[in-house]
């Protein structure tokens, strides 16, 4: 895969994949999205915080025995997986949610926060309408009904 001239975009993941991640991802100069998430990978993850930074997605949760090497990545960016031990195993339970980089800009709608120290932070996104919104809609929506049916009924019957 590494020898495919212009490769932008990988999405690997949900496929049940076990071993360790390839290093050859991070000498693929092109690439922009590497997904990985979801799969049965294990052992250290063998990419540099630059690498990472240099994507404009990755994903790597979903992967409960794959870790990180704490010295080459600052506790601020948020990967959705847990440092590695002196063994290279996972130290405690991955977090529930892994960094989707985006562009660094520090509005609502990046995926990242392109922090001072050149740090990612995942920030939590809400697609769609609230819980709330979606009850009142409904209940208008059935008042509407219930008096339109009302009107038509004593239209029939008067």
């Amino acid at each position: 895969m590494s020898a495919i001239p212009g490769l932008v975009h990988v999405d690997l993941s949900g496929n049940q994949l076990n071993g360790t991640v390839p290093n050859f991802f991070s000498k693929m100069k092109g690439l922009k999205v590497l997904n990985l998430e979801n799969n049965a990978l294990h052992g250290v993850l063998p990419f540099n915080a630059s690498f990472i930074q240099r994507l404009a997605v990755f994903k790597i949760g979903g992967n409960s025995n794959l870790c990180y090497n704490h010295s080459v990545f600052s506790s601020k960016m948020k990967l959705g997986i847990a440092p590695c031990d002196k063994h290279g195993l996972p130290m405690s339970p991955p977090p529930a949610k892994d960094v989707s980089s985006g562009d660094s800009s520090e509005n609502d709608s990046s995926d990242y926060d392109d922090s001072s120290d050149g740090t990612s932070q995942k920030k939590e996104h809400h697609h769609g309408p609230s819980k709330v919104v979606l009850g009142v809609a409904i209940g208008l929506s059935s008042i509407v009904f219930l008096i339109i049916f009302l009107i038509l009924l004593s239209k029939w019957c008067g």
